[in-house]
């Protein structure tokens, strides 16, 4: 990236999410289209993402049930 780091923080609600695979990667949109964020992954990067979310909420859901 020609020395060019960003960071990027993004809470989700109950917003719209959609997505399209396109070629080789799934494109998913967070938000309202336009004003969301973007997000780009291959078949890899999804398969880490999901398993990594329903530990997460696993985790979530068990510590507000105390």
């Amino acid at each position: 990236m020609n020395g060019i780091d960003t960071g990027v923080w993004v809470e989700v609600d109950d917003c719209p999410i959609r997505y399209a695979v396109c070629g080789d990667v799934v494109e998913k949109e967070l938000g309202g289209q336009g004003s969301g964020v973007e997000l780009v992954a291959t078949e890899t990067g999804l398969a880490n993402l999901l398993r990594n979310g329903t530990a997460a909420l696993r985790e979530l859901r068990r510590k507000q049930r105390g």
